[in-house]
């Protein structure tokens, strides 16, 4: 059983997936809750320490997928990088609500420091992985690691915005086929091909 304030996260999560972090209030989130608005500062301090909770968890499960990847040695480094879109995907799939709060929400997220350390550590992963690509010679050399990030990170986000295709939803089923489509574009436009 949950505890009262993981209860209170999941609510808050809902509120700004919907309602936009900036927008949604302490109050809305007391009142969603069936707490009155001085009670939910029992649980949680500010509105930033339940974002910060909320967006670090999603973190913590993707970066530790994302390392794995680079630790298994067998492989490419486009190898590396193909596994990393599907742990990526299947993470951000099962996250949808945090990845809609990080997408829409990045300009007020962007000033909390444990937020954007974990950001720039999961973009530094990718990046790894395509240098390694590129060092082996199994991704062209004249690829932009840095542009590719966004490529990549911006194409999984697409895929998965239940915001802006919310009238589009994406059945389990569909997810796999998606995740292989957007292996096949990615990497057939930037792995070598050899003779």
């Amino acid at each position: 059983m949950a505890s009262r304030r993981e209860e209170i996260l999941d609510i808050a999560k809902r509120q700004f997936a919907a309602n936009g972090y900036q927008a949604a209030s302490m109050r809305d989130v007391a009142e969603a809750s069936g707490l009155m608005a001085g009670s939910l500062y029992s649980h949680f301090k500010s509105k930033t320490e339940m974002i910060t909770d909320i967006v670090v968890r999603f973190y913590d499960a993707l970066i530790p997928r994302q390392a794995g990847v680079l630790a298994a040695h067998a492989g490419t480094g486009a190898d590396k990088v193909r596994r990393m879109i599907s742990e990526v995907f299947t993470v951000c799939a099962a996250h949808r609500l945090e990845l809609t709060i990080l997408h829409y929400d990045w300009t007020a997220l962007q000033g909390i420091d444990e937020v954007v350390t974990r950001s720039n550590r999961t973009l530094d992963l990718w990046t790894e992985a395509l240098r390694a690509g590129i060092a082996d010679g199994s991704i062209d050399p004249d690829v932009d690691p840095a542009a590719l990030v966004r490529i990549i990170t911006s194409s999984i986000h697409g895929l998965l915005d239940a915001k802006r295709y919310g009238h589009l939803p994406l059945a389990a089923e569909q997810e796999s086929r998606l995740l292989a489509l957007l292996q096949r574009t990615l990497l057939d436009g930037i792995v070598v091909q050899k003779p």
